[in-house]
């Protein structure tokens, strides 16, 4: 393996992977340095038996500005006209998608503890605020996420997780209740350091449950950068338009001394319909995000087909993610 010096761990850090760090750094040293020791603390390897059940490992809040672009704030139709049994029609200007920028805030806090070697229970939650001056279409928010990480074999862990959330987006309010299950399993090639994982989950909201199965594999490379496969699978609600399979590339690493970011994916969508004509929707993204000073400033372009004609077309959107805290 090659020396810690050519290992970039800041990649699998800024993911929040952190285990899949530590890996790395297992198989890059003759023996723990300073930052070994500080992540095998942090992800509670160094858990003291007789000790209290619950040993704190990581906490911490803060309070960051968010600026974003949205092409479709009012999840309208995107198109003045469309087309129905070969008839077409006219869209009504409210029900037009209407671009906007928010502004906003965001709060969040988490905490985590060792309840064994290894062993960790997470609880993160946050809320948020954006505000649409032009249309109305203000947006408040609220979630919470408990996991519990168990090992089961040598680098190899279950996980499990609880996640809530409500969502106001000018229009209407969403609640939603996640509830997953997932393995994950960490090993070593000639081409870096890999971490496969399965997830199985399920989503209950107001209308509907969901069940979907998702697959990953990260790869932290040794001088080309970490990237992230993935794919989704999610059963079709009839009568609601949700996603159905997803497929995604992921690459993170550095460009002329910065780190960005690039991603594609395609997903594709169904289930519901529009005056009885039957909506299924295929969209590819491409998104790139560059850091400047303590902003990563990101730019997605989507292309959309639809068995609906007004759902064609492509869409530009601006992101503004700051590295501050405001606490």
């Amino acid at each position: 393996m090659l020396p810690l010096a050519a290992q970039d761990l800041r990649l699998p850090l800024q993911q929040g992977q952190p285990d899949l760090a530590l890996f790395a750094l297992s198989r890059s040293e003759a023996r723990i340095s300073g930052p070994g020791r500080f992540l095998l603390a942090r992800q509670g390897f160094f858990h003291r038996p007789g000790g209290a059940v619950l040993q704190p490992l990581n906490a911490g809040r803060s309070l960051a500005p968010t600026l974003r672009h949205d092409p479709n704030v009012n999840d309208g139709i995107p198109s003045d006209r469309l087309t129905l049994g070969g008839i077409p029609f006219t869209v009504a200007g409210e029900s037009r998608a209407k671009d906007a920028v928010l502004v906003g805030l965001q709060f969040a806090q988490w905490q985590s503890w060792s309840y064994a070697p290894g062993a960790r229970l997470r609880l993160a939650q946050g809320i948020g605020v954006e505000i649409e001056p032009v249309y109305g279409y203000h947006h408040a928010s609220a979630h919470m996420r408990l996991c519990v990480e168990q090992p089961v074999a040598a680098w190899t862990w279950a996980d499990a997780c609880l996640a809530g959330g409500v969502l106001h987006d000018g229009a209407e309010t969403n609640t939603a209740l996640t509830v997953s299950l997932g393995a994950r399993y960490l090993f070593g090639t000639g081409a870096g350091f890999h971490q496969v994982g399965l997830t199985l989950a399920t989503t209950a909201t107001e209308g509907y449950g969901k069940d979907m199965v998702q697959l990953s594999h990260m790869l932290l490379t040794r001088n080309a950068g970490m990237w992230t496969l993935g794919y989704a699978w999610g059963e079709e609600i009839p009568g609601e338009n949700t996603s159905r399979r997803r497929l995604s590339l992921d690459w993170t690493g550095e460009v002329a001394g910065r780190v960005i970011a690039l991603s594609l994916a395609g997903t594709r969508t169904g289930g519901a319909d529009l005056f009885g004509v039957v909506r299924q929707d295929r969209r590819t993204r491409a998104t790139l995000s560059i850091p400047f000073g303590r902003t990563d400033l990101g730019i997605w372009v989507e292309r959309g087909h639809s068995t609906i004609d007004a759902y064609d077309g492509t869409d530009v959107g601006l992101t503004a993610s700051f590295r501050m805290n405001l606490l």
